[in-house]
């Protein structure tokens, strides 16, 4: 596997990180390293959940960092909000097939975020007639409904890293849209990145219409601090 395919993400989590402290309101940002795991823990892992391989670019991620975790807190009017941000990846222990019968047979899904602060599931989502394709990144909301977030691990990283692990995040791709309370949140934080909710998020890869934001485009502003321009 390429390693540097894992490395790629951590500049842009570092970022976040550094613009969460220099936010003013911001406070109690905890970042909590994770040795990352072995060739050969993924292996037994492919072997138990065979004929399922992980994508290279989790499989390199977890190389480097057991799971996220990145945690911050915010102050109101001098009030402590604890928790309010949590920017989450599941352990390798914690990546298990996720089975409630909401989907078809000739799909499986395996747990990559389970966090309550999600408000539903994060689930890498395989075709069982064809298990060697790479999965791609879907969110079961708490209405058991399913919704595409992204194509790839690396794409659903970025993702993540943009929302600032705010709660409910997901809910930017259903129709209900983000909880109000998160979308404030996310406006006041950074009013920048909210641009992207304001777009409701990617549609699915085998839609014939168009994208309504480039995922290169988020990739670019994440590493340089621009804003995400509406392609529309």
């Amino acid at each position: 596997m390429a390693q540097d395919q894992g490395i790629g993400m951590f500049p842009q989590l570092l970022g976040v990180s550094q613009f969460l402290e220099n936010h003013p309101a911001v406070t109690d940002v905890k970042f909590f390293d994770k040795t990352g795991v072995t060739k050969a823990a993924i292996a037994k892992w492919e072997v138990t959940n065979s004929p399922f391989q992980f994508p290279d670019d989790l499989a390199s991620f977890l190389a480097i960092s057991d799971g996220l975790l990145l945690r911050w807190s915010i102050l109101l009017n001098k009030v402590p909000i604890q928790g309010l941000g949590n920017t989450h990846i599941n352990s390798l222990a914690q990546i298990v097939r996720h089975d409630d019968g909401t989907l078809s047979e000739d799909e499986a899904a395996f747990l990559i975020d389970s966090s309550p602060q999600m408000h539903g599931r994060v689930c890498l989502i395989y075709k069982t007639d064809n298990p060697g394709a790479p999965p791609t990144v879907w969110f079961q909301s708490l209405t058991c409904t399913w919704h595409y977030i992204a194509k790839t691990f690396t794409d659903y990283f970025r993702l993540l890293i943009m929302h600032l692990g705010l709660p409910g995040w997901c809910y930017v791709f259903t129709d209900a849209g983000l909880p109000r309370v998160t979308e404030e949140w996310f406006s006041f934080l950074s009013p920048e990145r909210h641009q992207i909710d304001l777009q409701k998020g990617i549609r699915p890869v085998n839609t014939k219409k168009p994208p309504l934001f480039d995922l290169d485009k988020v990739s670019e502003y994440l590493d340089k601090g621009l804003p995400v321009q509406d392609e529309h």
